[in-house]
C-alpha cells in the first residue's frame, strides 16, 4: 500500500512538473517589431524598390506636366506683343484649363500612388503576421506583442524574437521565389 501511495505521489509530481513546464511556456511574452519586418526583410525590400519606381515614375509625369504648362505660358508670352486681346484671352484661358487639368489629373494620380502603396504594404504585413502566427503556434508562446503597438512603451530585448521570425520569413519568400522561377521557366519551355 506504501509502495502504491509512493507510486501515485511519485506520478502526480512527475505530471505536475511537465504539465507545469508546459504551462509556462504557454505563459512566454515575446515581441515582434512589425515595421523591421517589413523593412528588413527581401520581400519588403524588394516591395520598397517596386514602389520606389512607381514613385520616380510619378514624379517623371509631374515634371512633365509642369514642363508643358511651363512651354505654353513661354509661348504665350513670346506670342502677346502679336496676339490680338481676344487671342491672347483665349491662350490665358487654354493654360488655366491646362493647369487645371494636369492638377486633377496629377491629385487623382497621386491618390491612386498612394492607394497602391497602403494596400502592397497591408498585404505583405499580412502575410508576414500570418507566419509569425504558424511560429508563434509552433513554439507554443503565451502571447506576442507587437512593439509598434499603441499603448506599448518599452520591451526588453531578451523576449524579442523579431530577428527569428524575419529568418522565417525570408526563407519562405526564398521558397516562394524559387516556385516562381521555375513555374516561369517550365511555362516558357511549353510555350
Amino acid at each position: 500500500m506504501k509502495k502504491f501511495l509512493s507510486l501515485i505521489i511519485f506520478g502526480g509530481f512527475l505530471f505536475g512538473n511537465s504539465f507545469g513546464a508546459v504551462a509556462n511556456r504557454k505563459k512566454e511574452l515575446v515581441s515582434i517589431d512589425s515595421l523591421v519586418l517589413m523593412q528588413k526583410s527581401k520581400e519588403g525590400k524588394a516591395l520598397a524598390e517596386k514602389l520606389q519606381k512607381d514613385i520616380k515614375g510619378f514624379q517623371e509625369e509631374v515634371q512633365k506636366a509642369q514642363q508643358k504648362v511651363v512651354g505654353l505660358q513661354e509661348t504665350i508670352q513670346k506670342q502677346a506683343k502679336v496676339l490680338s486681346k481676344e487671342a491672347l484671352m483665349e491662350k490665358g484661358e487654354e493654360l488655366t484649363t491646362m493647369k487645371k487639368r494636369a492638377e486633377r489629373d496629377l491629385a487623382d494620380k497621386e491618390e491612386s500612388l498612394k492607394m497602391k502603396v497602403q494596400k502592397q504594404q497591408g498585404l505583405l504585413r499580412d502575410k508576414q503576421l500570418k507566419t509569425a502566427k504558424k511560429i508563434f503556434d509552433k513554439k507554443g508562446w503565451g502571447m506576442m506583442i507587437d512593439k509598434n503597438t499603441p499603448g506599448v512603451l518599452f520591451v526588453n530585448q531578451a523576449i524579442d524574437k523579431t530577428d527569428e521570425i524575419l529568418k522565417i520569413i525570408d526563407s519562405e519568400y526564398d521558397q516562394q521565389t524559387a516556385k516562381n522561377i521555375v513555374s516561369k521557366a517550365s511555362g516558357k519551355k511549353n510555350t
